[in-house]
């Protein structure tokens, strides 16, 4: 048997498995507003900023319009996002398979985050992969 999870455990769980739900739920739904908009207008949306959401550096991926390419790494994108929904409902309760789906979508994540330009995917999965892997031995 394992070490019995202090009063610790109880405050990382819910901070790791937050850390999962709230960016793959967010991601899951912005990344298919911006697919929408494009579909309806042909183009990506344009923020008050003066970039376009999503459209990256690289033109095989599309700047201005996602490519097929871009299309198809973005919903890779939106199923990263739902596959960290069912990593932090592992989490969640304590489970093993819950880290470990939650610490193989971290390069999946962190990939797109260089592909599309998204400083959050740069700096945020990496982060709670490590929150994972240092309180491994309170999974269950």
């Amino acid at each position: 048997m394992g070490v019995s999870p202090g009063p610790q455990a109880g405050v990382w769980r819910r901070a790791t498995w937050l850390l999962y739900l709230v960016p793959g739920v967010g991601l899951a739904i912005a990344v298919s507003l911006v697919l929408a908009h494009q579909a309806v207008r042909g183009e990506l949306p344009m923020t008050p900023f003066g970039w376009r959401l999503m459209g990256g550096p690289f033109e095989r991926i599309g700047t201005d319009r996602l490519t097929p390419l871009g299309v198809a790494l973005a919903a890779m994108l939106i199923g990263t996002g739902l596959v960290d929904v069912v990593a932090a409902s592992g989490l969640r309760q304590g489970r093993r398979w819950g880290g470990r789906l939650a610490l193989a979508t971290t390069p999946i994540s962190f990939a797109l985050g260089i592909a599309f330009v998204v400083p959050f995917l740069l700096v945020v999965p990496p982060l709670r992969s490590i929150l994972v892997a240092s309180r491994w031995r309170d999974l269950r």
